[in-house]
């Protein structure tokens, strides 16, 4: 059987685990909610449910981001809403920045390093644990257990960081020389892992070459836009959080990240009209009257 676009519009999903499901509901807010009136969560499971996210997931994903203050559940008779709170808010607009930034003045680089020195008590193991996520969001990479390096101005934010978590035991730094003896270089080449970014970009190519060619043609359909700009979005997450955006002259000649930021941002907006009519769609399906 011939595929056409009609025939791939629903593409199979597999189902996701907790914290994909939970990733899925941020994007989804970012891109169609924020600042506007809170969503029934009948439309939001309807939604998720294309993911292949079954509803009680999808039910358990809203009630672990309401725990966790990223979003306010009200009700109105017997229907029950979500919106995001002021702090989420404030958190996808800075996630926003770092995500759709991810590459943009790798040619622009000013030569300034920060870096943190810290220390954590071993039983602390979830402070630890949230400082290393948040040093790797900044930019970071580990040259020694608790030495972390970054390539670009993070002075303010990490410190930012370190007082949230309220770890108090860390230096920050900033310099503009780098000297690196033999196993130095090693080591920022290991704490980097410059081979397996660029096959991670390569795979992100290879995935979305095809979505993409067809959403410049203006092929892809409401219902499958949707679903695939959001997927999109949480794969080229992955690489805000583990790319640690390298000035280009750190990165081998043909490096892949400046095809695949460019894939991202075109197939991003060539999807946008088509993903929002069916995000509008759905929440309009259920916003009647309450009874």
């Amino acid at each position: 059987m011939t595929v056409t676009a009609a025939t791939a519009a629903k593409p199979v999903r597999q189902p996701h685990g907790r914290a994909k499901s939970q990733r899925l509901l941020v994007t989804l807010f970012g891109d169609y909610a924020q600042h506007r009136p809170p969503i029934p969560s009948a439309a939001l499971v309807e939604i998720l449910e294309e993911f292949g996210i079954a509803p009680a997931n999808a039910r358990a994903a809203l009630s672990r981001l309401t725990q966790r203050g990223m979003l306010v559940r009200s009700r109105a008779g017997r229907r029950t809403s979500y919106c995001l709170t002021e702090r989420a808010e404030r958190l996808l607009e800075q996630g926003a920045r770092r995500i759709f930034g991810l590459g943009a003045d790798s040619e622009k680089w000013r030569g300034t390093w920060t870096v943190v020195v810290f220390s954590v008590p071993n039983v602390d193991k979830d402070s630890r644990h949230l400082l290393r996520s948040r040093l790797r969001w900044l930019t970071f990479s580990p040259l020694y257990d608790a030495v972390w390096i970054s390539p670009h101005d993070r002075g303010k934010a990490i410190v930012e960081q370190l007082q949230d978590l309220g770890i108090t035991d860390a230096v920050v730094f900033q310099a503009t020389d780098l000297t690196d003896l033999p196993g130095g270089r090693a080591r920022l080449a290991s704490a980097w892992d410059i081979e397996t970014l660029a096959t991670e970009y390569e795979q992100y190519l290879s995935r979305y070459g095809d979505l993409a060619d067809r959403a410049i043609r203006g092929e892809v359909p409401p219902r499958e836009a949707l679903v695939q700009r959001t997927e999109l979005v949480d794969d080229w997450r992955m690489f805000a959080r583990d790319d640690p955006d390298l000035p280009a002259q750190f990165l081998p000649d043909g490096f892949p990240r400046v095809k695949a930021r460019e894939l991202f941002l075109t197939t991003y907006q060539a999807l946008a009209e088509p993903a929002t009519t069916q995000f509008e769609t759905v929440v309009r399906a259920h916003t009647e009257p309450a009874t």
